[in-house]
């Protein structure tokens, strides 16, 4: 198994690659912005992506989503139920409605256009048996927030809910302090050294961030 992390966009967004060379399967988590990245890192691993998965919903981490759905049409598109909204028929006014980045808006209107609906909804414990991965929802960032764990590979990619020394933003709709600091002391419970791959800057591990200064 492999793990790729492609910094994407103008918000420098981590998207991952997650991939299985055994079954030739991959799984794509955040796909941000540069979906022809994406895709020619897809085709040099000679991998079939399999879904996409969201941490959350944020413009920044769905952009390049409808492109590499009309490339690749059996993707599935799974996602919490509270951020579906963001996503599909209604996730282009919606997102045009919550997103201050105007220039942002301008410059990826077309692929906003081609937000996917979802195929399934992701929900607290559920285990996904082809990439191995245990969601664990932590909202706080968004309401509908999940973090994605993977045991054997120890890791676990945190989206927008634990940085290197940093937490996420709650001053966006929907965002709750409150719940983002239980969010990260849940995260904080897993093995220490559990490698933490967030959704922008640098990895770290669970052990790291038991002294991060906004959780002390």
């Amino acid at each position: 198994m492999f793990v790729q992390r492609l910094v994407t966009g103008p918000y420098q967004t981590n998207c991952y690659l997650l991939g299985d060379e055994e079954t030739q399967s991959a799984w794509i988590i955040d796909p941000g912005n540069d979906s022809d990245l994406i895709i020619s890192e897809i085709e040099r691993h000679t991998v079939k992506p399999v879904a996409m998965l969201f941490t959350h919903t944020h413009w920044d981490h769905i952009t390049a989503a409808g492109p590499l759905k009309v490339r690749y049409p059996d993707l599935e598109v799974l996602v919490s139920k509270e951020d579906a909204p963001y996503l599909g028929k209604s996730g282009y006014e919606n997102v045009k409605a919550v997103c201050f980045d105007r220039r942002f808006l301008a410059l990826h209107d077309e692929d906003l256009k081609l937000l996917p609906e979802p195929t399934g909804y992701l929900f607290d414990g559920q285990y996904l048996e082809d990439s191995k991965l245990t969601v664990i929802k932590t909202a706080g960032h968004t309401p509908g927030g999940l973090c994605f764990y993977h045991e054997g590979g120890q890791f676990v990619l945190t989206g927008d809910t634990l940085f290197a020394g940093s937490i996420g933003r709650t001053d966006l709709g929907g965002g709750s302090m409150s719940d983002l600091l239980a969010s990260c002391r849940r995260l904080l419970a897993l093995d220490g050294q559990t490698q933490v791959l967030p959704g922008h800057g640098p990895t770290s591990t669970i052990e790291e961030e038991r002294s991060n200064p906004f959780l002390i």
